[in-house]
């Protein structure tokens, strides 16, 4: 584990001693998801950011807000000497809102944070340009500050297991090749974005032709055009199940892919490509089919109809040394959102694995049989 060496405690005990770069304002309550509380971090000088801050958020369950078996759930793994947590990250065109993921994870005492990221969701301030970045490896900022207040709220015992999906899972990967974070033992990633639809020739032919727009500007927009199937698939106005509030309903955010964004895709991807060294366990979890075609078809309910699953697959073991990957019959691309059966699948499957890896303890067979049928 990279976490678990006395080099790791070295470097943690030094960068202790150093004033962190961000600032996190008190918990409050959210305005999004009822009986959460958010909590802005300023991470500093930032040429893209409002009044050229960057700017995230964190958003958690507000602990007073925690029912009496959550508690004593989370009091119990304490006194062993085990406090459990999970890490979330958002992907694209996203931010924070599936509580019924976060009660899952609550129910059984484990503490669930997410961070909407700069210029997602919570985080995005009029005037921003939503979701733009050109360099994945800043979100590093976030990641870090979102564990260390983890740390913080928990205690030095804490085990975080981090899941990242999509996009977010890209960057988690890349965060965790990179900085080998402390207190985080294992990375569950749903459905993330290591490479594009097709194979890594595909990205190399397209490089040339993002190139000719990036001669306009970074913000230069990307003629990509998003048929709304996945949405479909999702919203229950549409014969999905959930009725979660878009990014743009909930926040204003509006995405349009960019020139400048689209390379740093490209740069993380091949960073993937050219061979990670994760010192850390991996669980990539991916749709067991992809479906992606020009016209509506009813069994794209049960497939992933944004990404190349088999592509990412293939990417996946090129993480590092220990990867294991799980494939959910009948999955969407958020597996988490998936019908019934698949993200029962899929929960089930990160909760076994996380108790052998993250957290090193099962959790009670009981409770977890409970918290599954709830979803």
């Amino acid at each position: 584990m990279g976490s678990g060496s006395a080099g790791a405690n070295d470097v943690r005990d030094e960068a202790a001693q150093v004033a962190d770069p961000w600032t996190v304002d008190p918990w409050e309550d959210d305005d999004i998801l009822d009986g959460y509380q958010r909590a802005t971090v300023h991470l500093g000088p930032d040429t893209e950011g409002a009044d050229g801050e960057a700017v995230a958020t964190f958003v958690r369950k507000d602990p007073a807000k925690l029912g009496l078996i959550e508690r004593l759930r989370r009091l119990r793994l304490r006194m062993l000497g085990k406090p459990l947590a999970i890490m979330y990250l958002h992907g694209w065109n996203d931010y924070f809102y599936r509580r019924h993921a976060s009660e899952y994870w609550e129910s059984m005492g484990v503490a669930f944070y997410a961070v909407d990221l700069r210029r997602y969701g919570r985080s995005y301030r009029p005037g921003e340009t939503a979701g733009y970045i050109e360099d994945l490896h800043a979100y590093a900022a976030e990641l870090n500050a979102l564990r260390d207040q983890i740390v913080r709220d928990l205690g030095d015992d804490v085990r975080i297991l981090g899941i990242g999906h999509s996009e977010g899972g890209l960057i988690m990967s890349l965060w965790a090749n990179r900085e080998r974070p402390h207190h985080v033992h294992a990375l569950a990633l749903n459905s993330p974005w290591l490479e594009l639809q097709g194979n890594t020739t595909f990205r190399l032919i397209s490089t040339p032709v993002l190139k000719g727009f990036l001669l306009a500007g970074g913000k230069t927009p990307l003629p990509l055009n998003d048929p709304g199937f996945y949405g479909r698939t999702i919203d229950k106005a549409t014969g999905g199940e959930w009725d979660y509030p878009s990014s743009l309903a909930a926040t204003g955010a509006q995405f349009q892919p960019r020139a400048g964004w689209m390379q740093a895709i490209f740069n993380g991807q091949a960073e993937v490509a050219a061979g990670l060294d994760i010192q850390m366990p991996v669980l990539v979890c991916t749709s067991d089919r992809s479906m992606m075609q020009g016209t509506w078809d009813e069994a794209m309910r049960s497939c992933d109809v944004v990404l190349d699953v088999t592509a990412i697959r293939e990417a996946a073991l090129k993480l590092g040394d220990l990867v294991s990957i799980a494939r959910i019959r009948g999955g969407i691309h958020d597996l988490t959102m998936s019908r019934p059966e698949a993200r029962r699948q899929y929960f089930g499957i990160v909760t076994a694995w996380g108790g052998q890896t993250a957290w090193r303890t099962f959790l009670p067979g009981p409770a977890v049989q409970a918290a599954l049928r709830r979803l």
